[in-house]
């Protein structure tokens, strides 16, 4: 019979699978939607008075409080104490989930908190009413970015990534699903577990529109994937070993 441990962190894990991709559908959306001829039309040029300035700065301060938020749960909430801290009310099987519940959240309160200025100055537009083959290259970039990204999240064991797996290797009695991974992997996902560097940069930046506060948003979280993401010596090295050793398995597979 399960524990009342393993229900609620089972309970949380379901709970994270939705929030991650419904806030991530939420974002996809957000990113991807054009802006029409309509709203272009209600666009101005940079602002000179300083009633305007002022009126197109708060949503930018506005914004960033949102940005931030963002950024700092989802880097503080994986720091040592608050590890210790689920640990010590008994929820340290349910942390990977607690952590996407809350990036989740955050994520879906700065969609629906963001602000537009009321007279909008784009760094740049492009009409894809009119241009149906840049209409169709916007959605595919898109897509296939996004696709990247799934991916990339298969490939760095997304129900461990979720915390489904965790759960499921607890009821059933095995060590925590990272134990089973080699120590260099281990030591790889402590550095890095997001997919996609490029396929993130690609939803950020390939608009049809670019505002301020997009701008803004982009600029931030490239950033911040940079720093926070930057590969080393020691993981460039672990993926040609890697991939040395998927060729030499798919050349004897081929024999």
């Amino acid at each position: 019979m399960k524990s009342i441990r393993q229900q609620v962190s089972f309970v949380l894990s379901l709970l994270a699978m939705i929030s991650v991709f419904y806030s991530v559908g939420k974002l996809g959306l957000f990113l991807a939607t054009p802006i029409t001829r309509q709203e272009r039309q209600k666009d101005a040029g940079f602002p000179s008075e300083p009633a305007a300035i002022r009126a197109t700065l708060f949503p930018l301060f506005h914004n960033v409080i949102w940005i931030a938020l963002f950024v700092l749960q989802h880097s503080g909430l994986r720091a040592p104490i608050v590890k210790r801290f689920w640990k010590a009310i008994g929820l340290d099987l349910a942390e990977r989930s607690l952590y996407n519940i809350a990036s989740s959240y955050s994520l879906l309160l700065l969609l629906k908190n963001w602000k537009t200025a009321p007279n909008q100055y784009r760094l740049w537009f492009f009409d894809v009413e009119s241009n149906e083959a840049l209409w169709w290259f916007l959605m595919a970039s898109h897509v296939l970015a996004w696709i990247v990204v799934y991916g990339g999240s298969l490939m760095v064991d997304l129900p461990e990534l979720i915390g489904l797996k965790q759960v499921y290797y607890d009821v059933n009695d095995l060590a925590p699903p990272m134990s089973y991974k080699s120590r260099d992997l281990q030591d790889y996902y402590r550095r890095c577990r997001h997919p996609s560097f490029v396929g993130l940069s690609v939803v950020l930046w390939f608009t049809n529109g670019m505002s301020l506060e997009r701008c803004l948003l982009a600029v931030i979280w490239t950033l911040y994937m940079y720093f926070a993401w930057n590969t080393t010596r020691v993981d460039l090295e672990y993926h040609r070993q890697q991939l040395e050793r998927k060729r030499a398995e798919l050349l004897r597979v081929n024999k």
